[in-house]
């Protein structure tokens, strides 16, 4: 998950090959379904941008890199994986995906915590889920089910505004 926020900051912000609703989109579409969603991501983003030759490319500009630092790291890299350097590397680099992620986490809501009531729920949803006999997921379901109820309501409140208003 940490790569989310270089995927973000390279398809939007450099490249400007996408916006916030379609990166967020894919990426929705991409953890849904079963697989790696890195690979499921590629697939989605480049089916939109280029068609099918779009996803084949993605797919393997996701995939052969990974692959080849892989065979690479296991033949060469391997039996060093117990020295105190490479060990206290490998602590390091755990710290830097905790710092990418908490970077992503808010990178990725800024959209949604402007509104102040999803605000709201993100801070009930969080701490549920900081609570130990809570399972995080009964948490996100549940403060889900809700922010879905809130979301139908007030959807209904604003049909129903503009039919008076067209009265």
């Amino acid at each position: 998950m940490a790569i989310i926020s270089v995927l973000r900051h390279e398809l939007i912000v450099r490249k400007a090959w996408t916006n916030e609703e379609d990166f967020a989109e894919d990426l929705a579409g991409a953890t849904t379904v079963p697989g790696a969603w890195v690979v499921n991501f590629a697939l989605i983003h480049g089916y939109r941008m280029r068609g099918v030759k779009g996803a084949a490319a993605a797919f393997f500009g996701a995939v052969l890199p990974s692959v080849v630092i892989i065979i690479i790291v296991a033949m060469f890299l391997f039996p060093w994986f117990n020295h105190p350097i490479a060990a206290a590397f490998l602590r390091g680099a755990a710290a830097a995906v905790a710092g990418l992620l908490a970077h992503t986490a808010l990178t990725m809501s800024k959209p949604v915590l402007r509104r102040y009531m999803y605000a709201v729920f993100a801070f009930i949803a969080a701490t549920l889920a900081l609570i130990p006999f809570i399972n995080p997921i009964f948490a996100l379901i549940i403060v889900s089910a809700i922010v879905f109820l809130f979301s139908v309501n007030t959807e209904k409140s604003r049909k129903k505004c503009s039919e008076d208003e067209n009265l």
